[in-house]
């Protein structure tokens, strides 16, 4: 490490939760922070209660009646952002910060308007497109076209306009030169992980034929692959169950289930925000799914499945980093059939289950470490601050 930075992160969202923006949050603070940078983070006013990772956090005025945890527009959030720009002018105003690193969209819109007024140069973290996603959040017709306009002028407007860029996927590297980043500003950053977050747990060898599914259950994922998937391999193995875990409630996935005619029996569902609760009923799984077609993030549950020793069965779209036939298999976009063949696949082959998912463990735990993404960005810090 060349020298210690002083940074002020922004975030509009909850924080800290157990999703998947906010953990690669954390996990970065944590690890920027052992090397001895000073970062402050300024969010929303509430989170779950999550240990600190060393930032120094500064929230906006608690806002009556909004407890919103999960991702997605909301009538509330606008008066929450025109809060956090205010509080973001205030901790860059009183911290004179090396640079702002600002994380999704509403946070760099908030950095923009401060960099013109306190000349502090803006490093924007993309963690997704709006394209892939506004539109999902709404019933369709004409205000889904509504929200693919807006996405598509976000997705134009706000990556090119700072001072440099991360994205955390090859695929979202392309996208943003297309939308007019310029190579030279374009960084790429993957997701990593903690490894001592992940000692002394790994997938039983004998666990029961479970597929488990664990993250946020919004239409993007495409969890409707999947439960279709579930049926075709319970019709032929009945003893098989899907088990599906998050920190949102989960009455949506039932009702999907039993439109696919995914009997209880067969399905469970659970509603837990705990790592270490997390942790265990992932561990005593035997497969784990990743279905969701269209990705230009990095889905954080990818890490967790591989570094617990589980074998993935992703589609094309999410599979990043699985090699098929190495970590799992990757099963091309939409073929609920062949995403079934190969959750049957793994569910009747113990040795290769085994085999797949001790691969996954070994890959992620040797390549994907904030240890190792660290220095990384603080090249990417050093550039933007000069």
């Amino acid at each position: 490490m060349s020298r210690a930075f002083r940074v002020v992160m922004v975030a509009a969202c909850p924080y800290p939760t157990t999703q998947g923006t906010q953990v690669y949050i954390r996990g970065l603070v944590r690890a920027m922070v052992r090397r001895g940078h000073e970062v402050h983070l300024v969010t929303y006013h509430h989170g779950e209660d999550l240990p600190s990772e060393g930032e120094i956090l500064h929230r906006i005025p608690a806002v009556a009646g909004y407890d919103k945890l999960r991702a997605g527009p909301s009538w509330g959030k606008p008066r929450l952002d025109a809060l956090l720009l205010r509080e973001l002018d205030r901790v860059v105003r009183r911290v004179k910060p090396d640079l702002i690193h600002a994380h999704n969209y509403e946070a760099p819109l908030a950095a923009y308007a401060v960099r013109r007024v306190r000349r502090v140069p803006v490093l924007y973290h993309s963690h997704n497109l709006m394209s892939d996603e506004l539109h999902l959040y709404v019933d369709g017709g004409v205000t889904a076209q509504l929200a693919r306009s807006v996405a598509g002028v976000l997705d134009r407007q706000v990556p090119r306009r700072a001072d440099r860029v991360i994205v955390i996927s090859e695929a979202a590297v392309e996208a943003h030169r297309e939308l007019g980043v310029p190579a030279d500003r374009l960084h790429h950053l993957p997701p990593a992980l903690h490894p001592e977050d992940f000692e002394g747990a790994a997938a039983a060898t004998t666990a029961p034929p479970t597929v488990v599914y664990a993250g946020n259950p919004d239409r993007y994922q495409d969890l409707t692959l999947l439960l279709r998937a579930m049926a075709r391999v319970v019709h032929r193995r009945p003893d098989a169950k899907l088990r599906v875990v998050s920190s949102a409630t989960l009455e949506d996935v039932a009702e999907l289930a039993w439109e696919v005619e995914l009997s209880d029996a067969n399905l469970e569902l659970v509603t837990e925000r705990r790592w270490e609760r997390v942790r265990d009923l992932l561990s005593s799984s035997r497969v784990a799914a990743l279905p969701r077609t269209v990705c230009r993030g990095f889905p954080i549950k990818l890490l967790n499945y591989m570094a617990l020793g589980l074998p993935v069965v992703a589609s094309a779209g999410s599979a990043m980093i699985v090699r098929d036939g190495v970590h799992g298999r990757v099963i091309p976009d939409g073929d609920d059939r062949a995403f079934a063949d190969a959750l049957l696949q793994l569910l009747d082959d113990d040795e290769a289950a085994i085999r797949m998912g001790a691969a996954a463990r070994s890959s992620v735990l040797a390549e994907h470490t904030w240890e190792r993404r660290a220095a990384d960005l603080e090249a990417i810090w050093r550039l933007t601050a000069a």
